[in-house]
């Protein structure tokens, strides 16, 4: 896994203001396609609840993969939580973000975990 990429994920979970900063790039090759971080809504989008499991909250996935407004098929995504200590947590997607991920056509989905080398494919 790129630094570089890894790195973009962190500095978009600092972003967050929950305890449990998580955030999320999606790319293609090295290259960023979209970036997305976990947060309250503020105001009502419409967002398909079969993709949202808390009401008024955003996961970083659903963020990004919103964000990038295009076709997304065949790009990997990477997510990474990170707790107030900037140490690494597990962030594997849970299973309403998986299936969005799913549905479009996302092809590899990397996430942090808790020990080196902190990060792990699906």
């Amino acid at each position: 896994m790129n630094s570089r990429l890894i790195e973009a994920a962190v500095l978009e979970a600092k972003k967050s203001t929950y305890d449990h900063r998580v955030g999320c790039i999606i790319f293609n090759k090295s290259k960023i396609i979209s970036v997305g971080h976990n947060y309250v809504m503020k105001r009502r989008k419409k967002l398909n609840p079969r993709y949202q499991k808390w009401i008024g909250s955003v996961h970083a996935e659903v963020d990004a993969i919103i964000n990038a407004k295009k076709n997304l098929k065949g790009c990997d995504l990477l997510v990474i939580r990170i707790n107030r200590k900037d140490e690494f947590r597990l962030s594997k997607p849970c299973k309403e973000c998986q299936k969005y991920i799913e549905h479009v056509s996302i092809r590899k989905v990397f996430y942090s975990i808790n020990i080196f080398p902190h990060i792990e494919e699906l």
